[in-house]
C-alpha cells in the first residue's frame, strides 16, 4: 500500500475515532480545513510540521522505525484499539459483543480452564481493528457458542471454540493489515454442518 494512502488512512480514522470534524482537527492542528481533506484524500504530499501538527492533535506520535519491526508495530498498534473506537455499531461489533455475552454465560455454567481461556480470547479479540469480511467467521463462532451454552457437556465442542478463537486473533495479530482481507476466508474455518 502506498505510505501516502496509508497516512490518509490513519489520520482520516483518528480523527473520526475522536468524534472530531475535520474543521475541528484544522482548528487543533493549526492547518486549514482544505488541507486536512486533501490529506485524508492522499491528494497532497505531507510536509513533516504538518504531520507533525496533525499528530499531535490526534495524540499520536510520528516514529522512524527499522523497516525489520514495521509488522510487530503494526500488530501492536492494531492491538490498543478498543473495537468501538473504529467500528461502533457495526453487525461486527454487536457479533464481538454477542460472543463476549455468550462466554460470559458459559462461564456461569462451569468453571473450567478453557472457559476462562475462551473469554480472555475472546476479550483479545476486541481489541483489534477487524475488517467487516471476518463477520461470517465471527457469526459461525457464535452458533458454537450458544450451542455449547445449551449442551454446556460438550466439552469437544468447548475445545474446537477456543482453537477458532486462537487462530482468528493470531491471524489478526501477526498479519499485516493489508493482507488481513486475503486470510479473513480461512482464519476460522468449521465444517458447514450448521444443520
Amino acid at each position: 500500500m502506498d505510505t501516502l494512502v496509508e497516512i490518509a488512512r490513519t489520520i482520516k480514522a483518528a480523527r473520526e475515532a475522536k468524534g472530531l470534524s475535520q474543521r475541528a482537527l484544522a482548528k487543533l492542528a493549526g492547518v486549514p480545513q482544505s488541507h486536512i481533506s486533501k490529506i485524508e484524500n492522499a491528494g497532497v504530499d505531507l510536509r513533516a510540521s504538518s504531520l507533525t501538527e496533525i499528530a499531535r492533535a490526534l495524540d499520536l506520535e510520528l516514529a522512524l522505525v527499522p523497516r525489520k519491526t514495521v509488522p510487530a508495530v503494526k500488530s501492536i498498534v492494531r492491538s490498543a484499539r478498543p473495537i468501538e473506537a473504529h467500528q461502533v455499531g457495526s453487525a461486527l461489533a454487536r457479533e464481538l459483543k454477542k460472543m463476549e455475552s455468550f462466554a460470559d454465560k458459559i462461564a456461569e455454567q462451569g468453571s473450567f480452564k478453557e472457559v476462562a481461556q475462551l473469554q480472555s480470547r475472546i476479550h483479545d479479540l476486541t481489541r483489534f481493528e477487524m475488517p467487516e469480511s471476518y463477520l461470517n467467521a465471527v457469526e459461525k463462532m457464535n452458533r458454537q457458542l450458544k450451542d455449547i451454552y445449551k449442551e454446556p457437556e460438550n466439552f469437544t465442542r468447548l475445545v474446537e471454540s477456543l482453537d477458532g478463537v486462537q487462530k482468528l486473533r493470531n491471524a489478526l495479530a501477526h498479519s499485516p493489515a493489508e493482507e488481513l482481507w486475503r486470510i479473513s476466508r480461512s482464519a476460522y474455518s468449521l465444517e458447514d454442518d450448521d444443520g
